[in-house]
């Protein structure tokens, strides 16, 4: 069997239990605002990634003011980072993967997920992709087989979708040997002969398909589960039953800053550079990010078995437990 490492996991987790431990007096303000028909405050966690440009654009175009929220982005650069800040305060809302938060259910946690953010595309491009040098003899996730994959996360919704399509490739993944790697450094790793191939997402897919010295050989979240989320909202279910008003405006603020980065997609290029820094013309390049705040149950289940086969998650559980009641209610 793969020796994986497992600190990025365990690290995540950390961070999960200390992003969720919200003061009371918070809550109780939160909670009393909305019960007056005021402006509700809310802290939300954010990283500066392209995905999240709509959750911070949101704040600059007046979204959330709209929606009678007074939202405060909380950034962090990194997991220690988030982990001293929040040593100090508290957070309402955090961004996860499904798979993640899934997981974390399973270990003693209770997220719920009031809103969705991104999913997958139906089709390649995509965020996510496998790449290998334009010279390699690898031509297909079969090919795999006796390589070495850099990878983010031995245990994340990315890796697992990876690890799904391969064995279905014919390839045997107990033969393929993966190592954890950040993002930011798998080109080199892969240009410096270090690895055989990477599993990384934009923009970092993008850079690497526009220098030409790669090939993409999958589309690995389209392969594995097309459409499927890959970040939506999550609260702890005593605030989303004590916060209703809040969750719902949040939903509703969320969904119009999608609507808002979908409407024309050279405007939201043009925000997702000035939040993240990303050079200009590597976004330009850049698929528009697949934006969605519509649940599809079904494809939530393929997460949930594709988990429970990994044996990731130790028993069968329904895609439905995983949404907050007013998730529940809008789905069709």
């Amino acid at each position: 069997m793969m020796k994986l490492k497992k600190n990025g996991f365990y690290l995540l987790m950390l961070m999960m239990l200390l992003l969720l431990s919200a003061c009371s007096k918070d809550e109780a303000k939160t909670t009393a605002s909305a019960e007056n028909g005021g402006v509700i405050p809310l802290k939300v966690g954010i990283q500066k990634n392209a995905a999240l440009t709509n959750a911070w654009i949101a704040e600059s175009v007046g979204i959330y003011e709209e929606h009678g929220l007074d939202v405060k982005l909380i950034e962090f650069k990194s997991g220690s980072e988030s982990i001293n800040a929040q040593r100090s305060g508290s957070v309402d809302i955090i961004l996860s993967a499904p798979g993640t938060a899934m997981v974390a259910n399973e270990s003693g946690f209770d997220l719920v997920s009031i809103a969705q953010n991104e999913i997958a595309q139906a089709e390649g491009p995509d965020t996510a992709s496998v790449q290998v040098l334009a010279d390699s003899n690898i031509e297909s996730l079969k090919d795999l087989e006796g390589k070495k994959v850099a990878i983010y996360d031995s245990r994340n919704q990315l890796v697992l979708g990876l690890k799904k399509i391969i064995e279905e490739s014919g390839a045997d993944v107990d033969k393929v040997e993966f190592v954890e790697v950040p993002f930011s450094s798998m080109g080199d790793a892969l240009k410096n002969n270090q690895v055989d191939a990477i599993s990384l997402v934009d923009p970092y897919t993008t850079q690497l398909v526009s220098e030409g010295t790669t090939k993409v050989i999958s589309w690995n979240y389209v392969e594995s589960i097309p459409e499927q989320p890959v970040g939506a909202w999550y609260a702890r279910s005593k605030f989303v039953e004590e916060n209703p008003e809040a969750v719902s405006r949040f939903y509703d603020a969320i969904s119009a800053s999608i609507e808002y980065m979908l409407a024309d997609e050279e405007r939201a290029k043009k925000h997702i550079v000035d939040f993240t820094g990303v050079d200009e013309k590597l976004i330009t390049d850049m698929p528009q990010i697949a934006w969605s705040n519509e649940f599809n149950k079904d494809v939530w289940q393929q997460i949930v078995d594709m988990y429970v086969e990994a044996g990731e998650l130790k028993q069968k559980h329904e895609a439905t437990e995983y949404f907050s009641q007013y998730v529940t209610e809008t789905l069709k």
